[in-house]
């Protein structure tokens, strides 16, 4: 699975606008000197899924080909904000539960990950 690489300065400016959800969005690396956090793409493409926000798949659709992918999804972060936010941590989250358990990934929706997560 594709990830976008986000390192920590950029994440630090997200947390500072967003709040700290935008480092649950992906799994956190480090090489012992650099930070960063491994957004998967597919999450970022169940996030979009079924979102009432124009304009939202398409933008993400274009992740795939971007020439600068960080650039192109804190772009698209600062744009859609707080909803994009939670719904990738979701996203993220639920197939982390599915890697874990072994159970299939469940919505993006946060709400239905949240009751999925806690059954």
């Amino acid at each position: 699975m594709k990830t976008i690489d986000i390192p920590d300065d950029d994440l630090k400016r997200l947390q500072r606008r967003f709040g700290p959800d935008v480092r649950q969005m992906g799994a956190w690396n480090s090489d012992g000197v650099f930070g960063y956090s491994s957004v998967s793409l597919g999450a970022i493409e169940a996030a979009a899924d079924g979102a009432c926000q124009a304009g939202l798949p398409e933008a993400v659709s274009s992740l795939r080909n971007a020439r600068e992918p960080v650039a192109a999804l804190l772009a698209l972060v600062e744009t859609f904000g707080p909803e994009l936010i939670a719904r990738i941590k979701a996203a993220h989250s639920a197939s982390s539960l599915a890697s874990f358990s072994g159970r299939p990934a469940v919505s993006a929706n946060p709400a239905t990950a949240r009751a999925a997560t806690a059954a």
